[in-house]
């Protein structure tokens, strides 16, 4: 007999049945505390109750939680204000005169191009090191 002469549900169960095979044959079970075993069917759950009233939310604790006050903002030094100034405005600037067709004297244009390069080039060189043990978590 040849295997295309099997009918499909005839090879899986052949195929249920080996499979539990191999799985009640598998060494020994662990015997950890707590552990259903597989070949005991699962009670259904019992349904709850239905309550008479409805559940209501109590939104009013007398413990609710209140975050602690902010930080106050860190203070930011002029210089590094003029140079995030330097940064935005400048492509903005380029940007806006370029949409409304104006040209620009070429010395101003580049005297812009000159300021978001020096902008971020303070910025990135007057950053705080940053610690490499600390991945940013806070707790």
């Amino acid at each position: 007999m040849s295997m295309r002469d099997d009918e499909p549900g005839d090879r899986a169960r052949a195929d249920e049945l080996a499979w539990r095979e191999i799985v009640d044959h598998y060494g020994d079970s662990p015997d950890v505390p707590g552990l259903i075993e597989l070949t005991t069917p699962l009670s259904e759950p019992e349904p709850e109750p239905e309550p008479d009233e409805p559940f209501l939310l109590d939104l009013e604790d007398d413990e609710s939680f209140t975050p602690p006050p902010l930080p106050p903002p860190p203070v930011i030094t002029p210089e590094r204000r003029v140079a995030w100034v330097g940064l935005v405005a400048s492509p903005i600037v380029l940007v806006v005169i370029n949409l409304i067709d104006y040209a620009l004297p070429s010395i101003l244009t580049v005297g812009l191009v000159i300021a978001f390069i020096a902008s971020f080039g303070y910025l990135v060189a007057t950053m705080a090191p940053r610690d490499p043990d600390d991945d940013g978590a806070r707790v």
